[in-house]
């Protein structure tokens, strides 16, 4: 009876600790910059959320001084995506999610270059119910 109850005990507490740890585990995201055109001043935020849906997402942008951003993906899935001079916000106020996936997320308008480089930093991104995915560093891309 004691060899039953300690393999029950035993059991018991893998299974909570699975289900409290992948509720807390925190899953992979990834932001890129690319497809910088000083013609038409923009650029373009690529994503890969191969974890998992996404429901919101914020990062940061130097080198640029932004000015909008519009379409790809987060357009597309009806997020409010909105731009300061260098953060980018983006959530649906409906509930909608970004599914996993990769591809062009938003396009990035400028009013000026700053910099020699523009540099993605910053990048949050949260799944449905606030956890939060580890994101990658950014990256950068030459504005030359």
């Amino acid at each position: 009876m004691h060899l039953l109850l300690n393999r029950l005990t035993k059991t018991t507490l893998v299974v909570f600790l699975y289900v409290f740890m992948s509720s807390f585990l925190l899953m992979a995201t990834s932001f890129q910059l690319d497809n910088f055109n000083p013609d038409n001043q923009t650029i373009d935020v690529l994503y890969d959320f191969s974890d998992g849906d996404v429901a919101g997402f914020q990062f940061d942008v130097s080198g640029l001084s932004l000015s909008d951003a519009l379409g790809g993906y987060a357009e597309e899935a009806g997020f409010e995506v909105s731009s300061g001079s260098s953060t980018v916000l983006g959530f649906s106020f409906t509930g909608a999610t970004l599914s996993a996936g990769s591809g062009l997320l938003t396009t990035l308008s400028y009013s000026s270059i700053t910099g020699d480089e523009a540099c993605l930093s910053g990048t949050v991104a949260t799944a449905p119910g606030a956890a939060e995915y580890v994101s990658n560093g950014g990256n950068w891309i030459s504005l030359e």
